[in-house]
């Protein structure tokens, strides 16, 4: 991962929001105890991630497997690839940028979802390409291509594996026990397929959608840290304060590295 010299721009302000709908919502949170028990299924941290620079065309991926054999994947898409490292809409919007609470929380043990979090391998891709996983929680790796696949896994806290998935073969599965991230996968064998995931002992966190739009609910009344991670623009954090009611509004702007 690369860093960035992206500053951000967060304006802070405490409004009502109805009617949005936004991807990756989910609730939890760090260890710093700044915070009280007072919570409010109204309450909620809602923003958008934007990015200031040149709106640059998304490159066709190269589908050669890892010695340069043109890959079988070709078949499963009418159209071209697109690499998807930095996914910026007309508007400016940033995808795929996770938003997660850092510090402010006091400790405590959360409860496990009990549905699993999922890695799909489909059409020569890993979908999500980003996402959270509490501690404890069942991530499961699914191949629903007719070729195979593996999963590597690139993480330094919890223990680094490397899974391979034939067609049709079961789903494989993980759980993990110490929280870290940001952690890449990636297909040894098909080199452009690669993901990101992040090992929470909270579930306060989200991932943007195509507008560059989050939101995290149920967040206790307090001051936080919150965190926005990019995979090609690093990392920006803000200060915010929630209140029992109403939605907390921030703002990220990752600004292109060539200004």
């Amino acid at each position: 991962m690369r860093c960035s010299r992206a500053k951000a721009i967060a304006t802070l302000t405490v409004c009502t929001l109805l009617g949005l709908t936004l991807a990756g919502q989910h609730r939890g949170a760090d260890a710093d105890d700044k915070s009280d028990e007072t919570t409010d299924d109204n309450a909620s941290v809602v923003g958008v991630v934007k990015f200031d620079g040149e709106r640059l065309k998304r490159k066709p991926l190269v589908l050669r497997e890892k010695g340069g054999k043109l890959s079988d994947c070709h078949i499963l898409h009418d159209n071209p690839l697109l690499d998807e490292s930095r996914i910026v809409s007309a508007k400016g919007e940033l995808a795929n940028v996770f938003i997660y609470v850092k510090k402010g929380l006091k400790k405590k043990i959360y409860p496990i979802p009990k549905s699993p979090a999922l890695l799909n391998q489909e059409k020569c891709m890993f979908r999500p390409r980003v996402q959270g996983i509490q501690v404890g929680q069942e991530f499961l790796m699914r191949n629903s291509d007719p070729m195979t696949h593996n999963v590597r896994s690139f993480a330094r806290r919890n223990r680094a594996f490397n899974v391979a998935q034939p067609a049709k073969s079961p789903d494989r599965d993980r759980v993990f026990t110490r929280g870290e991230g940001a952690v890449k996968l990636q297909c040894d064998i098909h080199p452009w397929m690669k993901a990101y995931y992040f090992v929470m002992e909270h579930p306060y966190f989200a991932v943007t959608n195509e507008k560059g739009q989050f939101k995290i609910n149920g967040l206790p009344t307090g001051e936080y840290t919150l965190v926005a991670w990019h995979e090609e623009y690093g990392e920006q954090k803000v200060e915010i304060t929630v209140a029992a009611t109403g939605s907390t509004d921030v703002g990220f702007t990752f600004e292109d590295k060539a200004k």
